[in-house]
């Protein structure tokens, strides 16, 4: 039996550094599913809070679109700093 996206939860948000501003909603269906939910698409994320873990996101790779699955991996890896953790 498969399941159907029935229910989400916000689990992180991205932000834009220079002014830490809320550009967009990450959540997690019942699924195991990621999506976004953009607020303002003119600015590129470039910061998550709280990173997606990984657990959570191999989970989420077998039903994500491989697009959000790695915009979201490659922001959860980045340090605060810039660099890769």
């Amino acid at each position: 039996m498969t399941s159907s996206k029935e229910e989400a939860v916000p689990i992180a948000r991205l932000m834009r550094s220079d002014t830490e501003r809320t550009i967009g909603w990450v959540y997690l269906w019942n699924t195991s599913e990621l999506s976004i939910l953009w607020i303002d698409r003119r600015h590129r994320a470039d910061r998550i809070e709280p990173p997606v873990d990984r657990e959570t996101l191999a989970k989420a790779r077998s039903v994500t679109d491989d697009e959000v699955a790695s915009l979201l991996d490659m922001l959860s890896n980045v340090g605060e700093a810039g660099t890769e953790r």
